[in-house]
Order: C-alpha cells, then sequence, then structure tokens
C-alpha cells in the first residue's frame, strides 16, 4: 500500500470564501475528511525549486491519489497548513504544506 508505513494523520479542509456585508472577506469550512499519509523529507533541489517559486515549505505528506479530493489546506496536530502544490506519482500524491495563520 504505501511506500513506507504511514505515520500521520491529515484532516484535508475544503473551504469557500465569503464575503459579509460590509465586504470582509473570510474562509468557511464546508467540509473535512481524515486520511493518513507518510511524512518525507524534501529533497534539496525541491527546496530550491520553491525557493525558486517564492513558495515555503514546512511539510512533505504522500498520500494515495484516490483519497485526495482537491482540498486547500490540510489540518495536522491542531496545525491548519495551506496546501502550497501537489505532485502525482503514480498511485499517490504528494502535498508540499506550509503553516497557515488560520485558527
Amino acid at each position: 500500500m504505501f511506500p513506507n508505513s504511514p505515520n500521520i494523520r491529515i484532516k484535508l479542509l475544503r473551504v469557500a470564501s465569503s464575503i459579509d456585508s460590509i465586504g470582509n472577506r473570510s474562509l468557511v469550512l464546508i467540509g473535512s475528511k481524515e486520511v493518513i499519509g507518510t511524512v518525507f523529507s524534501i529533497t534539496s533541489k525541491e527546496h530550491y525549486e520553491s525557493v525558486k517559486q517564492d513558495i515555503r515549505v514546512d511539510l512533505a505528506v504522500k498520500i494515495q491519489s484516490f483519497l485526495f479530493d482537491g482540498s486547500l489546506y490540510g489540518e495536522i496536530k491542531d496545525k491548519i497548513y495551506k496546501i502550497e502544490r501537489t505532485y502525482l506519482s503514480g498511485q499517490f500524491i504528494e502535498l508540499y504544506l506550509n503553516e497557515s495563520n488560520i485558527n
């Protein structure tokens, strides 16, 4: 199933943008799904590529691709992460996460 033993639970968060009556924009949680995955190291090449693209990557997680629903955020141990980019690798998808300031 996994190339390495799954070692992390990530809750994929589906959100929508909402604007209130005075024009303030906020994110509203539409749904969530908890999946398991494997944390893996980011290679130096991936790190330099992300720096070139001005993307900060704090964590990389690999999950089975059929579990990914296009979510933009994920929650791990009460911290919210923005899914900066994804990479499809066979039956797995790699999620590159950046810690977010959303509570």
